[in-house]
């Protein structure tokens, strides 16, 4: 297979990817037929298994891949930050996502956890390995909490951020979305010791 030809195979995936994460956002997992993420992309279903050997697969791989999207967008331009600058402003990027008024770029933890957890062991123990490896790869750069491993730190961190986004989508008022954002972030801030310098 000639280079050109790989390289349009790689975007098609990722069309596909795509497709279906936003499938799964807008419709919910069930949703997210074959039929629905080809006519989503814009492909017709013929193709679809050439890269994908079923749907579950698919759902497991767009998951995934949505998931690195969104550490990639959180921590895109902070390479030269502090620890403290560094986690305020995660924090800021995260809580930011309940001012859209969809979910199209919300982080998938804040809504496919669930269906994780129903899921077949495969989609766990692969959901489990390249999410560990997110959060390794940023632990290291949040403050130190005194008596704290770096990934309870980074674990305690993304829990408290993924079930604030969760909770406060539920709210039925704006107030209600807000109060629990600020609380969070408030809860946070003490937590990891940030203060007016981490901006």
């Amino acid at each position: 297979m000639s280079r050109s030809a790989v390289e349009r195979k790689r975007a098609t995936r990722e069309r596909i990817l795509a497709a279906a994460e936003s499938v799964i956002k807008d419709r919910g997992p069930h949703a997210a037929t074959v039929e629905a993420v080809m006519r989503e992309a814009g492909l017709t279903v013929g193709g679809f298994y050439a890269h994908f050997e079923s749907k579950e697969a698919l759902a497991r791989e767009a998951l995934i891949a949505g998931v690195e999207r969104s550490f990639a967008s959180l921590t895109e331009g902070l390479d030269e930050a502090s620890p403290h600058a560094f986690a305020a402003e995660l924090i800021r990027r995260y809580l930011v996502q309940l001012d859209s008024p969809t979910l199209a770029g919300a982080c998938p933890l804040t809504v496919l956890l669930p269906e994780v957890a129903r899921g077949d062991a495969a989609l766990r123990e692969a959901f489990t390995a390249r999410t560990g490896a997110l959060v390794a790869s940023i632990e290291a750069r949040l403050p130190v909490v005194e008596g704290m491993a770096a990934r309870d730190v980074a674990l305690a961190m993304f829990a408290a951020l993924v079930g604030a986004v969760a909770m406060a989508r539920a709210s039925a008022t704006a107030r209600g979305r807000r109060r629990i954002a600020a609380a969070t972030e408030a809860s946070l801030t003490r937590f990891l010791g940030l203060d007016a310098r981490a901006t």
